[in-house]
Formats: structure tokens, C-alpha cells, sequence
């Protein structure tokens, strides 16, 4: 089994460019405002739109390509309408698509990592490279890139700001930590998969197919790679679920749940 890039979502701790024991000493973040009572979780529900699937193909990286870009277009204006309505700071996301790793932000590109932000230009840079649209079945796209929108809108509003300013007791708790701010970003992509599924999803495998392989391979990565920058399955389908149905970004207030939720 392989680790697909939607699943990345949820463990891409490298996608912003910025450096920020026991269990018991982990625990939900109570005293940041910017985290816990941020503006987005009053803006109210996001608004059902209409998102074309046309190019749903991964065979190759310019199906691919197409796919992403196209997604990247709906979420910019999904996004920039909803916050004109609640009167949120928003600025749209710029995309760069690689088909193979090479400088971006000035830094160098990690291994093993698939996408990555930059704060300074707002733009997120997506690797496509023959895993990506070779081994990825297409459903997984909604996911994968509705979640890394999450992270632009995490900086729009100051929340990769504050999850910078954290501080931690042990490994422990800054992985928690770095699982909050992922689960995060998979609950508001939920929250635009939502508003957008009876256009953009009604030919895919369907909702319940896409939390399943989601569970399947996060479990695989948890047990495996024994990696804790991964949330178990139950959880990263929690958020992902809680998002998508409630259609609201005050349901992703990770920072505040209890560590069994984050795990």
C-alpha cells in the first residue's frame, strides 16, 4: 500500500515554510485567541456553488495538472465570496504545479514532501509527479487539494501565525500541536467539499468510498511508519466528516478538542 498525496494533507507539516515525552504532557491550546476564537469560526456557513469536473484524469501531468488547477480556481472563489460575506481579510491563492522537485521560496525542496506554501508570495506549490498521477485514484483529488487550500486560509486569518507562536513542553506536544493545525486545514477542506459536491463529486466513487480509503491508508502510515506528524484514520475522518457536513468552518476548532481527538 502506498501513502497517496491525499492523505499527505494530514501530514504535511512542511508545507509551511516556518520553524515553530508523554502523552499526559499534551494538551488542547487555551489561551490564543487567534486559535481558539478566531473571526473564521463566526463567519457562518459556506454556500453551496458550483464547481465543473470536467478534467477529473490523472493519467498523466497535464490530466493532472488540469484537475488541480481547475479545483484551485473553484476554491478561490468559493472562499473569496464567503469571505466577502463575512467580511474576512482574503486574498487569493496563487498555484504553482511541479513536475519535479526544485527550489521554491528560497529553499530548497524536501524529500518526501509533495506541497508547500509560501507566506510571502501566497502561493502553494504542488508536486506532480508519477505517484501522484499514476497511483492516485481521482476521488482523491477533492481532498487533497481542498485540504491544502485549508493552509492558505489558516495564513489569511492568522492561524499558521499563532500555531508559529505555540510553545511545547516535549516532541510530544508539538506533534499534537502540528496534528491540530493539519486536521485543521482537512476539516475546511471538508467544509468547501461540502458546498461544491453535487457539481464537482456527483460522478466519483462518492463521499463514504473517499473517507474510507482516507481511514485505510491513514491507519496504514499510523501502524507502519509509526510517523505521529499522522493523525490516526478515525480522527483525520472525523474532522474531514464534521467539515464536509456541517458546511461551517466554526465546526475545525482542533485547537481547542480534547487529545484523544488529535491523535
Amino acid at each position: 500500500m502506498f501513502s497517496p498525496p491525499a492523505l499527505l494533507v494530514s501530514a504535511i507539516l512542511g508545507v509551511f515554510l516556518f520553524s515553530g515525552g508523554a502523552e499526559a504532557l499534551a494538551s488542547p491550546v487555551r489561551d490564543l485567541p487567534v486559535l481558539t476564537d478566531n473571526a473564521l469560526y463566526r463567519s457562518g456557513k459556506i454556500k453551496s456553488s458550483k464547481c465543473p469536473d470536467g478534467a477529473l484524469s490523472t493519467q498523466s501531468f497535464a490530466d493532472a495538472r488540469r484537475t488541480i488547477v481547475g479545483l484551485w480556481g473553484c476554491l478561490n472563489a468559493s472562499w473569496s465570496a464567503h469571505a466577502k460575506r463575512a467580511k474576512l481579510p482574503f486574498a487569493p491563492a496563487k498555484l504553482v504545479v511541479l513536475s519535479k522537485p526544485k527550489q521554491f521560496c528560497g529553499k530548497k525542496w524536501q524529500k518526501n514532501i509533495n506541497a508547500r506554501y509560501c507566506f510571502t508570495t501566497r502561493t502553494m506549490a504542488i508536486l506532480v509527479d508519477e505517484d501522484y498521477y499514476l497511483r492516485t485514484r481521482v476521488i482523491y483529488h477533492f481532498q487533497y487539494i481542498a485540504g491544502l487550500y485549508g493552509r492558505h486560509l489558516q495564513s489569511l486569518t492568522g492561524i499558521a501565525n499563532g500555531h508559529g507562536a505555540l510553545s511545547y513542553k516535549s516532541e510530544t506536544e508539538r506533534l499534537e500541536q502540528a496534528r491540530r493545525g493539519t486536521l485543521q486545514a482537512d476539516c475546511l477542506g471538508g467544509v468547501f467539499l461540502g458546498s461544491v459536491w453535487k457539481s464537482a463529486g456527483h460522478d466519483s466513487e462518492g463521499w463514504p468510498a473517499l473517507l474510507e480509503l482516507v481511514k485505510g491508508n491513514a491507519d496504514y502510515n499510523y501502524d507502519h511508519k509509526k510517523d505521529r506528524r499522522f493523525a490516526r484514520g478515525k480522527n483525520i475522518v472525523h474532522w474531514l466528516d464534521r467539515g464536509f457536513r456541517s458546511g461551517d468552518p466554526g465546526s475545525c476548532r482542533t485547537w481547542t478538542a480534547p487529545s484523544s481527538r488529535v491523535s
